[in-house]
């Protein structure tokens, strides 16, 4: 790599190469400079960006982390300390969008971009789809900037590459309808895709939970000025994922704030599990390239012997969630609101799910709010509580009041694929809340 290294991109570029096998991310030999590190990415970029900001944040001290905002379909990673400054850029390991994302991103742009042109809602799915393709938007306004247009001009780009291109598209026009429908009890002005944190409307947090925001034409006393809303799809009555996050981002988030405990899970799960492996590299490989391909390899040599240990891992990772919970009731309420929740004061949040291209196919999905009035009225000191769940990834906490107990749903599980799945994700399984049982 032709870099000449200072002290801060020696300590950026460490804690990358640490952070590595958990993130799916390389750095890229050609364009890489003193001033610019061009990261690779297998999973979602903005995911990943913003995971690595974290792991910068707290494993360098000193330093200042913003955003530049640049031609690239997402912002610039800006590290200022030591007397020096760089820039991280994330590019995809391998061409176009991930089809997770891209299946999301159809759901979410599609139905704002129709209801900025005045869009027929009658059209079926190739019409429809053509409409918006065709339709010139500029920013300011389903597009807050240059960023949520040059990720929305990628989105209607990659579109017909989705192997549910057709499903996708009908949910969109379901959620169209749905907009349309809000139009008529309220007049809105416009339609905006948040679909990340820097593309949310002014006066939004970043971290809101919605992925399009109604923002209506006039203001009335007692309603708000902005209607935050996140979009699920799926068959009516399935139970979409309403919260994504991580076992470290749990830890670590301002609720808990035990990045020590979540460091020691890492030499316990080294002790307990990854010994029963031959020959496994030293635990201060763990997490690090070299161990992940060590890992990748077992799995094909000894499959029965790898599902046997990923197993254990799970079960074991599952109970230091729930005595996360338990030995901490408190602070667990407090995150089920900061993080599970995620509503800012203001801009309130409606969760739907669309099945359809039909109004009568898109529902209100009312979890959040449950887990707000039962937080506030479940009883102070043991009204929280965590236990195993169904299967071998199920885990549900449990809210109680007076008279009757409020279960949600929960689940931990690999969510990355290759040699980082399972035992190549270490500790940092994904967590999801899967709604209120």
């Amino acid at each position: 790599m032709a870099l000449k290294i200072t002290d801060l991109s020696a300590e950026v570029i460490s804690v990358i190469n640490e952070e590595a096998s958990q993130l799916g991310i390389s750095v890229r030999t050609k364009g890489t400079t003193a001033k610019k590190i061009i990261i690779e990415c297998e999973e979602d970029r903005i995911d990943t960006q913003e995971a690595l900001e974290m792991h910068l944040e707290n494993k360098i001290t000193g330093i200042k982390i913003s955003r530049l905002i640049k031609s690239d379909s997402i912002d610039w990673t800006h590290i200022e300390g030591s007397g020096s400054q760089l820039s991280l850029v994330y590019k995809n390991r391998a061409g176009g969008m991930a089809e997770t994302t891209l299946n999301s991103s159809i759901t979410e742009l599609f139905p704002a971009i129709a209801f900025d042109r005045g869009i027929s809602s009658n059209l079926n799915e190739e019409k429809f789809y053509s409409q918006i393709a065709y339709a010139k938007i500029g920013t300011g306004g389903v597009y807050k900037n240059a960023t949520a247009q040059k990720a929305g001009k990628q989105t209607i780009n990659d579109a017909t590459n989705s192997s549910k291109f057709d499903e996708k598209v009908q949910a969109a026009q379901g959620i169209y309808k749905w907009i349309l429908h809000e139009n008529q009890r309220r007049p809105i002005k416009t339609v905006v895709w948040g679909y990340r944190n820097n593309t949310k409307p002014n006066g939004v947090n970043p971290n809101h939970k919605g992925d399009i925001f109604l923002v209506f034409k006039s203001k009335v006393k007692g309603d708000p000025d902005i209607l935050g809303v996140s979009i699920k799809a799926g068959a009516t009555g399935a139970k979409p994922p309403q919260f994504n996050s991580y076992v470290r981002a749990i830890f670590n988030s301002p609720a808990f704030g035990k990045l020590t405990e979540y460091n020691a899970l890492m030499k316990e799960s080294y002790d307990a599990i990854y010994k029963g492996i031959p020959s496994i590299p030293a635990f201060n490989l763990y997490g690090k390239e070299k161990m992940s391909a060590f890992v990748g390899q077992f799995e094909k040599a000894n499959n029965k012997l790898y599902e046997k240990l990923y197993d254990a891992q799970l079960e074991w990772l599952r109970s230091k969630m729930i005595d996360l919970i338990n030995n901490n009731p408190v602070k667990a309420k407090k995150w089920l609101i900061e993080e599970v929740v995620k509503e800012q004061p203001g801009v309130p949040l409606v969760v739907i799910q669309s099945s359809g291209p039909n109004l009568n196919d898109v529902h209100e999905v009312n979890d959040e709010d449950v887990i707000k009035n039962c937080v506030s009225v479940s009883k102070a000191n043991n009204g929280i509580s965590a236990r195993t769940g169904s299967g071998k990834q199920g885990w549900i906490i449990d809210l109680k009041c007076n008279s009757h107990t409020t279960s949600l749903n929960f689940s931990i599980r690999t969510n990355k694929s290759g040699k980082y799945h399972k035992l190549g994700q270490y500790v940092n399984l994904a967590v999801k809340f899967n709604g209120v049982a």
